[in-house]
């Protein structure tokens, strides 16, 4: 499968460093403040009350 993607045009195969930061969809920004305790992931769900900034991947605390 991977042949066949690589065949596509601009497709280039990723290092095992750069496979290693990938985050799973969220920003660097979103993924640190998760870290920091001052964000939560959103996923496909609205933010909840507490958490009512959405960007990033993340809902933010107010």
């Amino acid at each position: 499968m991977l042949k066949h993607i690589l065949k596509l045009e601009g497709a280039q195969e990723l290092t095992k460093k750069e496979q290693k930061n990938i985050n799973g969809g969220v920003t660097e920004a979103c993924a640190r403040a998760i870290g920091e305790g001052v964000a939560i992931f959103k996923g496909t769900k609205p933010c909840p009350e507490l958490y009512p900034i959405s960007s990033g991947g993340c809902c933010y605390l107010s």
